[in-house]
């Protein structure tokens, strides 16, 4: 796909231009050390403190990137690793090539969040400033908060208990490779979507009969009243 080779080559952009770079070696940021140079590291993980502030860049090849509780960082990249994001943190984008993001509670992310192969899963309080857009991964979202659009391709979504979607919701055409299940799409209790539901291929729409949403469009809603859908059938 062109998305997927487009933010391939912007986060191989974005580590090739690290002032601080390093090979097989590990990035720890802890509190109390001011930390003003952008640092990448290829084959070592990224680990940020609790309660550490870093006003720069954070990039890795191959490894992953763990910021602890109350942190406070700019920019974080990955190409293969997972993301773990605590509770009462404050980021600038966030973004994996081949890796699963996952953000605590309360966090603000003051930016886009962007995977091409990954999950992406928000919990309450936690607030995005952008939009959330994955290709291959599901969305999950309990209780989160999204200035932005949501939208996937493969991996189907669950947002629920009371997240709230200032954009639209889109699932875009797979294209040349098409899946063999249509991904579930699950609107849960209190959720409310304030623009459009957009398919571009067969899914199956589930929304509780709380949740508000926009204009759907390419797909035939279910309403249902229990926890899940299959509680409610």
């Amino acid at each position: 796909m062109a998305k997927n080779k487009r933010l391939v080559s912007l986060v191989g952009v974005l580590v090739l231009a690290g002032c601080n770079a390093s090979v097989n070696e590990d990035i720890e940021i802890t509190a109390g050390q001011p930390h003003k140079v952008p640092s990448v590291t290829v084959n070592g993980d990224v680990r940020v403190d609790r309660d550490a502030v870093s006003d720069a860049a954070l990039r890795t090849v191959n490894g992953s990137i763990r910021v602890d509780d109350s942190a406070k960082v700019r920019d974080c990249a990955t190409v293969n690793g997972r993301m773990e994001i605590g509770d009462d943190t404050q980021t600038g984008d966030l973004e994996t090539v081949n890796g699963d993001l996952h953000v605590g509670e309360r966090a603000r992310v003051q930016g886009h969040i962007r995977l091409v192969n990954g999950e992406v899963a928000l919990k309450t309080g936690t607030h995005v400033d952008g939009s959330v857009d994955t290709v291959n991964g599901r969305i999950v979202m309990h209780g989160a908060s999204i200035a932005g659009n949501i939208s996937n391709v493969s991996g189907g979504m669950l947002i629920t208990d009371g997240t709230h979607v200032h954009g639209n919701l889109r699932v875009r055409d797979p294209g040349d490779d098409p899946k063999g299940t249509p991904p579930e799409i699950v609107i849960g209790p209190d959720t409310v979507i304030d623009g459009d539901l957009r398919f571009e291929q067969p899914v199956r729409l589930f929304i509780h009969e709380s949740a508000r949403v926009g204009d759907i469009n390419g797909a035939e809603a279910v309403r249902y009243s229990g926890e899940t859908p299959s509680a409610s059938s």
